[in-house]
């Protein structure tokens, strides 16, 4: 059984990527353009000033001193996107514009009604600068932030998508399925349909096609409704992604949270991921917890001891939106204040605040 507070085997509930507690890597490409340039090359790219940190993996990870104007608009062009990952690069039109030559832009920055806003190769856009920082300040990336269409338009390729796909069925039907597996890091699974029609008995899911605004987790057993349609391939896919009855999933909804009162308790951050936007908290005071939040937490160290040798303690998980300032730097030791929920799988702190 697993001791109060104490040490089972593992670090428990770690990043899937097992990075070390409180790490976090960053990245920012893109690629070429050709018109008129517009905007100034940042005076603050210089020799030295940008230099790659020691032992970044990638390209794009820069020094956290680097400035950049975030109020300048620029202009260039999509040379990638994944829209199922949700990021790509944008080719500036300016030379020397960034250190890498590329922008890095994620899908959060593209200005879009798009129910998963994209870029398509070759748009042409503009965009401002922003400066993220990463590995507990020590570095910093550069990404395109305010994405719009060349003269400050809206991105929107939904419409033009929906007029080119096959439907199953009418355009307008919709079906009711429970969700057989879905990976979160990798943005799809499939769905059971609750009533197989003669060809079809499952359908894929991704990421693009669910509505509520976010990378959302699909536990195993949820009940979705969708519409469908067939790819060029010829596979059968959902569209249009939703609760039963048509509303939009939220995070909380698909996790299966529950909030347990107002009560405020206290804690030190184990471990926060930048990159992942995860992190461990060991309360002060584990048996003050609520009950329930007690057993999920047990339950949770158990399952990652069983299947690990290192360390792991009983305690609560928090993502970044749980923190109340999201932009706050929480790191291995932070004294936290937070409130307590529960989820399907996990005991957790929200409102998480620095004490």
């Amino acid at each position: 059984p697993v001791m109060k507070q104490q040490v089972v085997k593992t670090v428990t509930t770690r990043p899937a990527n097992g990075k070390s507690k409180g790490k976090g890597k960053g990245k920012g490409k893109g690629a070429g353009a050709g018109k008129k340039p517009a905007g100034k090359v940042l005076k603050s790219v210089k020799k030295g000033a940008t230099k790659r940190v020691a032992g970044a993996a990638r390209p794009g990870l820069h020094d956290s001193g680097v400035e950049v104007d975030e109020t300048e608009r620029y202009s260039g062009e999509c040379v990638h996107f994944d829209k199922r990952r949700g990021f790509g690069f944008i080719q500036p039109d300016v030379e020397g514009l960034v250190p890498d030559g590329k922008v890095m832009v994620h899908w959060a920055e593209i200005t879009s009604s798009d129910k998963w806003p994209s870029l398509q190769k070759g748009q042409a856009v503009e965009f401002n600068l922003k400066k993220v920082v990463v590995k507990s300040g020590s570095a910093a990336i550069i990404r395109a932030a305010g994405v719009t269409l060349a003269g400050g338009e809206a991105v929107a390729l939904d419409g033009e998508l929906e007029e080119k796909r096959e439907s199953v069925g009418n355009r307008e039907d919709r079906f009711s399925g429970t969700i057989k597996f879905y990976d979160t890091k990798k943005g799809f699974g499939y769905v059971a349909l609750d009533v197989p029609l003669a060809d079809v008995a499952e359908a894929k899911v991704s990421r693009e096609e669910v509505l509520g605004g976010e990378a959302i987790p699909l536990a195993q057993g949820m009940a979705i409704e969708f519409g469908l349609y067939r790819n060029k391939k010829g596979n059968v896919c959902t569209s249009d992604v939703t609760m039963p009855g048509g509303e939009t999933i939220s995070r909380d909804a698909a996790e299966g949270r529950q909030y347990l009162g107002n009560k405020r308790y206290t804690g030190s951050v184990q471990w926060f991921s930048v990159k992942n936007g995860i992190g461990f908290i060991i309360p002060d005071h584990f048996n003050s917890l609520p009950k329930v939040a007690q057993q999920k937490s047990t339950e949770a160290a158990q399952r990652v001891a069983d299947k690990s040798q290192q360390e792991v303690f009983e305690g609560l998980m928090f993502h970044r939106r749980d923190k109340t300032d999201p932009a706050s730097r929480l790191g291995e030791g932070s004294k936290v204040s937070f409130n307590v929920f529960v989820d399907l799988r996990n005991a957790g702190a929200t409102n998480v605040t620095e004490a």
